[in-house]
C-alpha cells in the first residue's frame, strides 16, 4: 500500500481542509519548527491506529484530552482525515472522522466499516512512522519492556505474553487457581489446622506431616485413623461398621441438643444448565410463527358442520349408486343436474375436511407445546422452590438456635435472620409469577380446546413467561448470594453443637475418614503448584533462547547493516555492536532481559544506552526503526521519517541521503520531513533521479499552514541532463529512458511558468499532460508551428510511452531538445 493523497481537516494543526499529494517514491516536505509538518505524520498515524504514539506513550494521559481536534475549528465543522492508497492496480479510500474526544467513525470507500480490511495484521507490526521523539524509545526504557517491545517486532508477541501468563501462575500459583479449588484446598488446609490443635491426636498428626513432606506413605495416615476410630465405638464392631457407629454415636449426642442444620443448598453445574436452557425457551416460544399458528386455528370453529356435511354427502352417494335417479332420503325423481351439483358439493366438502385434518394437525403440535411450557414451568419452579422450603423450615427452630449461636455468633445469627426475611420474599415472588403464569397457560390452552381462539390470550401468555423468567434470574442471584454466608452459619453450628455435646474428636475422625480421597487430591494439587517453579525456569529459559535467537542474529544482523550506512570513515571505533540477552554468571538466560551492546576499539562496554553519545543512540533508534519496517509481511509500502537527522554533523546526515535512496530502490515511498531546509536541499540533489515532490510550509496561522510546491529541480537542469544523456554514446536504454521522463518533465515545467507570466494563473507542472499543454500554449499565443513541435514530444514522453514495445531513440531526443529549448525562449 502506497499514498496517494491525504486530505486533513480540523485535525491538530491543520484547521481548514487542505489536500495533500504525495509521489510514489519520494516526498519531501519542509517546514519550520511549530508550522504542522508534524500534524501530516500524525493524521496518517491516528487514521490507521485510533491514535498517535505521542499519545500512546506519553505519562500523564489528561494532558492529551481533546489535543487531535483543532482548537480553532468551527463548532459546527467535522475533523477528519482521508486518505487514497494505492495497492497494487486498485485504489482504496480510509476515512476517519473525530466523533468524541477519543472515538471515531471509519469509512472505506464511503462506506461505514468497523475495523480496516488490514486490521488483523496492524496489531503485529511496525509503525511505519518514525518520529524524533520516539526514536530511542525501545533504547531507553527498562529492559522488561524492551523486551516486550522487541517481542512485537519480531512477532514473537504472543510467545511473550504466554511467558507472562505462566510467570503470574508459577509466582502466585493459589491466587490463579479457580475459586472451586482454592475453596476445596482451604477446606482441607482447614481440616488439618483441627488435627493439629488437638493433643490427643498428636501421633495422628505427625503421620500426616510425614505423609504431606513425601517421608511416609499415605496408608500409614489411613491404618492410624482407623486405629484412632476404633477407640470411640464398642469392641468387637466389624471394620465396615466402624464409621457409621461413629456417625450414629455424633447424632444420638447432637439431637439431644439439637435436630437440624441450615442448609441452603447451591445450585450445580446441570441447575444453571437446566435453568439456562428453560429461560432461554420460555422467553423465545411465544414467536410471531406460533402466534400465526394459534391464529389460523379459529378456522376449526366450523370443521364439525363441514365434517357431518361431508359424511351425509359420503351416505348419500352410496345410496345413489344402486338408485342413481332417486333421492335416498325424501325419495323424489333427481335429474342429472341435480345429481352433478351433489357430487360437487360433496368434493367441495371432502376439500374442507382434508384442509382441516392439516389444521387438527397444527391444533395439536399447538397444545403439544402448551404442554412443553407447563413442563418445563413445574421443573423450573421445583428446583428454586424445594431448595427454598428446605432452608426456611429452619424459622421453627429460630429460638433454639439463638440459644446456641447468640451472644457469641451474633453476625451468624443476624445473617441467618437477613437470609430468612430475604428468601422468604424470593420464594413469594417466584410463587406469584409462577401462578400467574400457569393461569395464562391454562387461558391459552383452553381456548385451543373450545375452538375460542384469541390472540390476545397467546401475547398475554409470552408476556407471563418474560415476567417470569425475569423473576427467576433475580431469584438465582439472590438465593446464590445468601449460599456462602449460610454455609458458614451452618460450620459455626457444627461446631457449637460438637462442643455443646462433646463430639468434637468424633466429628474430626469422621471428617478425616470421609475425606480421605480430598487429602490425597489437595496433596497432589500442591504438589503441582510446588512443580509450577522448575515449570517456570524452563519456560523462561525456552522463551530467552527463541528471542536470544532473534535479537542476536536475525535482528542484529538486519539493524546493523543500516547501521554501518550511516557510520563514516572518520568516526571514533565506539559503536553499537548487536543485540543479546542478558545471563546470570551461569550462563543461564535472564527472563525477559533484552541487553544493546556496544563496543570500543575491540572491547566490550557495559551498554549501548550508557556509552554511546545522543547522536549514535539516534542513529541507532532509527536504524532499529527501519529494519523493522522492511520485515516481511507489512502490508505498509510507505515510511513516514520525520526529523530524523537532528543532533547529527554535517558528514553523517549526508550519509543518510544514501539510505534515503535504498530505501526508495527497495520498493519504500518515503515521505521525508524536517526544519533543516539545507539538508533537505542536499537530499534533493542526492536523489535528483527520483523526480519526486517538495513541498515548502511557508506560513502559519490559525487557519493551518500554507503549503506550497516547489521543484523538484529547475528545467534548466533537466534540460541539461537531457543533453549529457544523449551525447553519452555508452547510455544504455534506462538511461535513455530517463531522459524522456526529463524532457517531460520540463516541457510540463516550461508551460507552468509560462502560463502563470502571461496568463497570471498558477497551472500544477505535475498535472499537465499533452493536452493539457496544448491547451496552455495555445492560450498563450505560441505559433502554432512551436505548439505542434511541442507536442510532437509526447510521442514519446506522454505516459503512454509505457509500452512492451517502446524503445528510445537517440537522435530523436536530440531534436525534441532543440524543440524544448525553443519553448524554453519563450519566458525571456
Amino acid at each position: 500500500m502506497k499514498i496517494k493523497t491525504i486530505t486533513l481537516q480540523g485535525f491538530r494543526g491543520f484547521n481548514q481542509k487542505q489536500l495533500i499529494d504525495f509521489h510514489p517514491d519520494l516526498t519531501l516536505i519542509y517546514g519550520p519548527n511549530s508550522y504542522g509538518k508534524t500534524s501530516i505524520t500524525e493524521a496518517v498515524e491516528w487514521l490507521l491506529y485510533g491514535s498517535t504514539s505521542k499519545v500512546d506513550k506519553g505519562e500523564f494521559k489528561d494532558e492529551y484530552k481533546g489535543s487531535y481536534r483543532n482548537c480553532h475549528l468551527d463548532a459546527n465543522a467535522s475533523t477528519f482525515v482521508k486518505v487514497d492508497f494505492s495497492f497494487e492496480s486498485d485504489q482504496v479510500e480510509f476515512e476517519s472522522e473525530l466523533v468524541d474526544e477519543d472515538q471515531y467513525n471509519r469509512r472505506v470507500d464511503g462506506n461505514p466499516v468497523e475495523q480496516w480490511p488490514i486490521d488483523p495484521e496492524l496489531a503485529s507490526i511496525s509503525r511505519p512512522f518514525i518520529m524524533q521523539h520516539a526514536l530511542k524509545y525501545l533504547l531507553l526504557v527498562p529492559p522488561d519492556q524492551r523486551f516486550k517491545g522487541f517481542a512485537q517486532l519480531l512477532g514473537l508477541d504472543k510467545l511473550g505474553a504466554l511467558q507472562t501468563d505462566f510467570d503470574s501462575i508459577c509466582i502466585k500459583p493459589k491466587s490463579s487457581i479457580p475459586t472451586e479449588v482454592a475453596t476445596f484446598c482451604s477446606q482441607i488446609d482447614s481440616l488439618e489446622s483441627s488435627l493439629a490443635a488437638r493433643p490427643a491426636f498428636n501421633n495422628l498428626y505427625s503421620l500426616y506431616s510425614l505423609f504431606r513432606k513425601g517421608k511416609e506413605p499415605f496408608t500409614s495416615f489411613s491404618t492410624a485413623l482407623f486405629n484412632e476410630c476404633r477407640n470411640f465405638v464398642p469392641g468387637g464392631t466389624p471394620d465396615e461398621s466402624v464409621l457409621p457407629n461413629l456417625l450414629k454415636i455424633r447424632d444420638d449426642s447432637i439431637k439431644k441438643i439439637f435436630s437440624g442444620s441450615i442448609t441452603l443448598t447451591p445450585y450445580s453445574d446441570e441447575d444453571r444448565t437446566s435453568n439456562s436452557a428453560d429461560l432461554q425457551y420460555f422467553v423465545k416460544v411465544v414467536s410471531e410463527d406460533l402466534i400465526r399458528q394459534y391464529s389460523e386455528l379459529v378456522k376449526l370453529q366450523t370443521s364439525d358442520i363441514i365434517i357431518q356435511q361431508s359424511q351425509f354427502y359420503d351416505i348419500g352417494l352410496e345410496f345413489l349408486e344402486k338408485e342413481p335417479n332417486q333421492c335416498p332420503f325424501c325419495g323424489q325423481q333427481l335429474t342429472d343436474s341435480i345429481v352433478e351439483h351433489i357430487k360437487k358439493k360433496h368434493q367441495q366438502a371432502k376439500s374442507e375436511t382434508d384442509r382441516f385434518s392439516t389444521l387438527l394437525n397444527q391444533q395439536q403440535s399447538f397444545l403439544d407445546t402448551l404442554s412443553e411450557i407447563e413442563r418445563r414451568l413445574t421443573n423450573c419452579q421445583l428446583r428454586h422452590t424445594l431448595r427454598l422450603t428446605t432452608f426456611l423450615s429452619i424459622i421453627n427452630s429460630l429460638d433454639q438456635l439463638s440459644k446456641i449461636l447468640l451472644p457469641k455468633h451474633k453476625a451468624h445469627f443476624a445473617s441467618l435472620q437477613e437470609a430468612i426475611t430475604l428468601l422468604q420474599e424470593v420464594n413469594h415472588g417466584l410463587d406469584k409469577s409462577y401462578r400467574i403464569a400457569t393461569e395464562a397457560l391454562k387461558a391459552a390452552k383452553l381456548s385451543v380446546l373450545q375452538s375460542k381462539e384469541n390472540v390476545a390470550l397467546i401475547n398475554e401468555l409470552g408476556k407471563k413467561l418474560i415476567d417470569y423468567s425475569n423473576i427467576v434470574l433475580t431469584s438465582v442471584n439472590s438465593i446464590s448470594a445468601q449460599e456462602p454466608p449460610m454455609s458458614n452459619a451452618n460450620a459455626i453450628l457444627k461446631h457449637e453443637l460438637n462442643l455443646l455435646a462433646g463430639t468434637e474428636d468424633i466429628t474430626l475422625l469422621i471428617d478425616l475418614n470421609e475425606k480421605q480421597r480430598s487429602i490425597r487430591k489437595a496433596f497432589e494439587i500442591d504438589s503441582i503448584l510446588a512443580g509450577l517453579k522448575g515449570l517456570r525456569k524452563t519456560i523462561n529459559q525456552y522463551v530467552g533462547t527463541k528471542m536470544l535467537d532473534a535479537v542476536s542474529n536475525e535482528m542484529t544482523q538486519d539493524v546493523m547493516d543500516w547501521y554501518d550506512q550511516i557510520r563514516t570513515k572518520g568516526d571514533p571505533k565506539v559503536h553499537f555492536s548487536g543485540f543479546d540477552m542478558d545471563k546470570t554468571s551461569k550462563g543461564e538466560i535472564k527472563s525477559r532481559r533484552v541487553q544493546i551492546k556496544a563496543s570500543s576499539y575491540g572491547k566490550d562496554l557495559i551498554s549501548a544506552v550508557s556509552s554511546l553519545s545522543e547522536a549514535k543512540l539516534n542513529a541507532l533508534g532509527l536504524c532499529l526503526s527501519i529494519a523493522t519496517n522492511l520485515k516481511p509481511g507489512c502490508p505498509f509500502d510507505f515510511l513516514f521519517i520525520d526529523d530524523p537527522i537532528q543532533s547529527w554533523d554535517e558528514e553523517h546526515s549526508a550519509q543518510f541521503i544514501e539510505i534515503v535512496r535504498n530505501l526508495v530502490i527497495k520498493g519504500k515511498q518515503v515521505i521525508l520531513l524536517t526544519h533543516n531546509k539545507n539538508w533537505l536541499d542536499l537530499v534533493r540533489k542526492g536523489c535528483r533521479s527520483f523526480n519526486g515532490l517538495y513541498y515548502e510550509i511557508t506560513y502559519y496561522n490559525e487557519s493551518g499552514p500554507t503549503i506550497i510546491e516547489k521543484p523538484w529541480c529547475t528545467w534548466t537542469q533537466r534540460l541539461e541532463e537531457v543533453y549529457a544523456i544523449s551525447n553519452d554514446e555508452t547510455a544504455d536504454a534506462v538511461r535513455l529512458q530517463h531522459a524522456d521522463e526529463e524532457l517531460r518533465l520540463a516541457v510540463t515545467d516550461i508551460t507552468s511558468a509560462l502560463y502563470l507570466k502571461i496568463k497570471g494563473v498558477q497551472k500544477d507542472a505535475n498535472k499537465l499532460n499533452a493536452r493539457e499543454v496544448r491547451k496552455c500554449l495555445l492560450e498563450c499565443g505560441l505559433p502554432d508551428g512551436l505548439i505542434d513541435r511541442i507536442n510532437q514530444t509526447f510521442d514519446i514522453t506522454d505516459d503512454a510511452h509505457h509500452i512492451t514495445d517502446y524503445s528510445t531513440h537517440r537522435e530523436r531526443i536530440r531534436c525534441y531538445h532543440n524543440y524544448v529549448h525553443e519553448l524554453a525562449q519563450t519566458l525571456k
